[in-house]
This record gives C-alpha cells, sequence and structure tokens, in this order.
C-alpha cells in the first residue's frame, strides 16, 4: 500500500472514531444548575460538590452515583452540587472502569470530589478523587477558584428517572462488587472538609 493512501485509510479512521465518539455522549441531563450555587448545606445536610476541572477526555461524561441514586453527569469545566444525609455514602461513577469513593459525612459541612479522566483501552477512565486534609495538591484557593470559573450543573428532574431506570442494575451490581471486597474506595472522611 502506497504511503498516501495508508494516511488517507488511518485520517478516515480517525474522523470515524472522533464521530462516533461525540455521538455516543448523546443528549445530556444536566441544566444549567442554582443561581447563585450554594455556599453552605441545608439544615442537617451535607454539601457534597463534584468537579470536572478539565477539558481533557471531553467527548465522555461521567455519571455519578450515591449507591443507587443518580448524582448526576459531570460534564468538562463544570461541577455539581449534591445535598446529602449526614452519615456513610458510597459514591461510584463508571466509564471503561467503575471508581469509588467512601464518604462519612458530617451536616452542616463541605466536601469536595474531584473527577479526573485518564486514557483507557476503548475509552477513557474516570477516577474520583476526594480532597482531604491530608493531601497538598489542591487547597481552599483552588476550591474558590472552581467555584468561580466553572459553571454549576444539575440533574432535569424530567429526565432524571429515564436515566437511573436504563442504568441502575449495572449501578447495583457495581455497589455490590464494593459492598463484597471486589472493589477499593478512596476514602473521604468526616473532617475532610473545606468552606
Amino acid at each position: 500500500m502506497k504511503n498516501g493512501t495508508w494516511k488517507a485509510i488511518q485520517l478516515l479512521l480517525m474522523g470515524s472514531m472522533l464521530f462516533l465518539c461525540v455521538s455516543c455522549g448523546g443528549k445530556s441531563i444536566m441544566v444549567p444548575g442554582l443561581q447563585p450555587p450554594l455556599e453552605e448545606p441545608p439544615q442537617g445536610h451535607a454539601l457534597v460538590t463534584f468537579v470536572r476541572a478539565t477539558y481533557f477526555g471531553g467527548a465522555i461524561d461521567f455519571g455519578i452515583w450515591d449507591g443507587d441514586q443518580v448524582v448526576g453527569v459531570i460534564e468538562p469545566k463544570k461541577y455539581i452540587q449534591y445535598v446529602a444525609e449526614p452519615g456513610e455514602h458510597i459514591f461510584l461513577a463508571r466509564a471503561e472502569n467503575w471508581s469509588y469513593v467512601k464518604a462519612d459525612l458530617e451536616a452542616g459541612k463541605n466536601y469536595y470530589i474531584l473527577t479526573n479522566v485518564g486514557m483507557g483501552v476503548w475509552k477513557a477512565r474516570v477516577y474520583l478523587v476526594p480532597i482531604t486534609k491530608s493531601q497538598d495538591k489542591y487547597t481552599q484557593e483552588n476550591i474558590d477558584e472552581w467555584k468561580t470559573q466553572f459553571t454549576p450543573i444539575m440533574v432535569d428532574p424530567a429526565q432524571l428517572e429515564g436515566y437511573r431506570s436504563r442504568r441502575v442494575a449495572q449501578v447495583r451490581e457495581a455497589v455490590e462488587q464494593y459492598r463484597t471486597g471486589n472493589a477499593e474506595a478512596a476514602i473521604l472522611a468526616r473532617d475532610d472538609f473545606f468552606e
């Protein structure tokens, strides 16, 4: 095969893959979030903010769950504020893999989880990264920057049940994998709160 023909085939394949990646994303179930965003959780609750701080892997959005309840679908350079009951939660997200965070939340506190993207074999991988006080990579300054530079989004209530019903069986299976010790979770402790 001549060099020019091979390059044309490569370009055609790359274009087809790009089209598939974009078309697989589908219509988002997310809509603009509260304006202004919540500064603190409602009385008796915790506030968990999921942030996607990069455009890397932008054609793929990740569904985030609290057990078998939908938190939302995170999009690049956006964040989701999730009002949660205090106590233990298992947050999970799916791409080519499942990623987990075991959280112990205190009422009246704000918590943050990054949704990072990595290369996968067939599509992107997702990594839930809790912002903890024991790490020094992210600070209150980073959190303040995310809240001012990124856009809050939330689930469109009209699309919630359709989205959930198509995926809940797989999510319950993934939660069971965690509960039986077949999956590991990052830890977000009760005292890992920020402003």
